[in-house]
């Protein structure tokens, strides 16, 4: 291959990480990070150049900022640092808990220490289960068991960067966190964002829909009393897993 095709083919396949919406709306920081990834190697294989590695970069950073300022008032996005109780709708008790991915039963962990992983792809989200048997899909915050039965995941706790945190229920520091991830989505500050980011995702509260934590609308609006944020819509487990 010399050396046009292979710029050729490389732009190709890094314009196809670019264009994968799904990875960059379910994973942006690691969407982002693959884009930048991939043009430091083109770089070094003298591919592309500064200039053009600069603005195949701002590309990507552009898409990363927008997929996330949409999904700022997202409320049902699973995080794959999240710690979860899996409930049954029906409200019977908690029948186990995700950890990072991994699924360990309320009954007691399998031979292996676990019970099942979660694995996605182009496909969708799904819980496949230790013995290979079976698998329920997972679709925001809900899995859905191949007989109809439905289960809420109740996010107790993230890990960022190998630290787990609990999920944060005073309204305080979430304001707080708030202002600090504000102030870095403004100046496109990824270091920070993206470590306040799934703390935001895991908070008890959310944004208020009606004004949208707007200052000249947050003071007199009913919904939030003022704050600019609501609390979410919760279920406690019956029992810890």
């Amino acid at each position: 291959m010399n050396p046009e095709e292979l710029k050729k083919a490389w732009t190709a396949k890094w314009r196809r990480i670019l264009d994968n919406n799904d990875q960059r709306m379910s994973h942006p920081e690691a969407y982002r990070v693959m884009c930048h990834w991939e043009t430091r190697d083109m770089l070094e294989a003298g591919v592309i150049d500064e200039m053009l590695k600069l603005d195949m970069d701002e590309q990507a950073n552009a898409a990363y900022w927008h997929a996330v300022e949409e999904l700022v008032t997202s409320t049902d996005q699973y995080q794959h640092g999240g710690h979860y109780d899996v409930l049954p709708q029906t409200g019977a008790e908690c029948v186990g808990r995700i950890v990072s991915n991994t699924y360990y039963s309320a009954d007691g962990p399998g031979l292996d220490g676990f019970d099942g992983k979660v694995f996605g792809d182009s496909h969708g989200s799904r819980l496949v289960f230790r013995n290979g048997t079976e698998a329920w899909i997972l679709k925001g915050l809900r899995l859905t068991a191949p007989t109809g039965e439905l289960y809420d995941l109740v996010q107790t706790a993230q890990s960022v960067n190998g630290v787990t945190y609990p999920a944060i229920d005073d309204p305080d520091c979430y304001r707080t966190l708030v202002d600090l991830a504000q102030i870095a989505l403004e100046t496109r500050d990824f270091d920070s964002y993206r470590k306040t980011r799934p703390l935001l995702m895991c908070a008890s509260f959310t944004q208020c829909a009606t004004c949208l934590d707007r200052f000249g609308l947050r003071e007199d609006c009913v919904s939030c009393s003022g704050d600019g944020f609501v609390r979410k819509p919760s279920r406690q487990p019956s029992s810890s897993a």
